[in-house]
């Protein structure tokens, strides 16, 4: 097969900017959202503007620990994730169409009811805390979902 190299890149390193834009960022908002990840899976978060449909975020975190999301913009937000083990920038992913990914455990997951949706309004500032597990049990319904599905 094929021999791809492998690293862990740091936590807020975002490895889909080409595909999805350069993260949104609102300078007088003071919402966060806290993303805590499983203890043996890194993962690659997608935060999602419900609205528009734009992934607005895209960040790599590392196994086992919380990455804070700041200075998000007023909106009403989803989110997925893909996670695994020994990330690649060269892999390819989404019938070709992406590079990078776990080359490793991959697999694909979402905020699937209307009741996770992250909601910030203007004139409050907020945060929410996402705890992310591969087992079940964690605090919010994910479903896994297919690679097809998770890109578009």
């Amino acid at each position: 097969g094929s021999f791809f190299s492998t690293y862990t890149p740091v936590n807020g390193t975002s490895p889909y900017d080409k595909h999805f834009g350069k993260g949104v960022y609102d300078s007088s908002a003071d919402n966060t959202i806290y993303v805590k990840t499983p203890a043996n899976r890194d993962i690659v978060f997608l935060l999602v503007d419900v609205n528009s449909k734009r992934i607005i975020r895209n960040e790599f975190v590392r196994a086992g620990t919380t990455f804070d999301l700041t200075r998000i913009p007023y909106g009403t937000y989803s989110f997925k994730y893909l996670s695994g083990n020994k990330w690649s920038d060269d892999y390819p992913i989404n019938n070709n169409q992406f590079r990078g990914g776990f080359t490793k455990n991959l697999s694909f997951s979402k905020s699937d009811k209307i009741s996770d949706n992250m909601i910030f309004e203007r004139g409050y500032y907020g945060s929410y805390t996402l705890t992310l597990t591969e087992v079940v049990g964690g605090n919010l319904e994910t479903k896994s979902t297919t690679e097809d599905d998770f890109f578009n």
